[in-house]
């Protein structure tokens, strides 16, 4: 005699805010990040950026673990030479990209918007919010705000934040983007 086995986790909208099972699964089950995923592509001071985003069922450890849709993503970046400055899109990291969504709406000029968390590589620990303020079926506008988070001891860009006052982030302030 064969017996099989199979279990499946609890699932719960996005959002639901009441107790649930270890092992439950926050799932996005209304499609609200459909929108945001794909290939998007804009540009900037002579700069292309392409910037993938994907839904990702992410697991969380720890005392009460569960698993939750999330949005990843990573970025390439082509300077007006055709150089490749970054890409980390080749090599797309599902255990640390750089963005991390959705995150905790961010306030600009008094109306709360979306946002994804982007944690660049080689900041020290700093990361910043991507907010959303514009999206359709082809077109998204981010807003770059501040660098935040707990600066790690000597950061090999101290003194350029001294001589500029903020970090070297290679990405826009503000940038309208297009879905490829």
């Amino acid at each position: 005699m064969f017996f099989t086995i199979i279990s499946y986790a609890q699932e719960y909208p996005l959002y639901y805010n009441g107790d649930v099972p270890n092992g439950s699964y926050y799932k996005d089950t209304n499609n609200e990040y459909d929108k945001y995923l794909g290939l998007w592509k804009g540009s900037w001071n002579g700069k292309t950026i392409y910037i993938e985003l994907k839904k990702v069922k992410h697991y969380y450890d720890g005392i009460n673990p569960y698993y939750m849709d999330k949005i990843f993503g990573e970025r390439k970046i082509i300077a007006a030479d055709g150089n490749v400055e970054t890409d980390r899109i080749s090599n797309f990291d599902f255990q640390s990209p750089e963005i991390r969504g959705m995150g905790i709406p961010t306030g600009v000029n008094g109306v709360n918007y979306p946002s994804l968390m982007f944690y660049p590589k080689n900041m020290c620990n700093m990361f910043a919010r991507l907010v959303v303020t514009n999206i359709t079926q082809t077109q998204m506008t981010l807003h770059l705000v501040g660098m935040m988070g707990h600066q790690k001891a000597n950061c090999i860009h101290d003194a350029y934040i001294q001589q500029h006052g903020e970090y070297p982030i290679n990405f826009p302030k503000d940038i309208v983007l297009t879905k490829q």
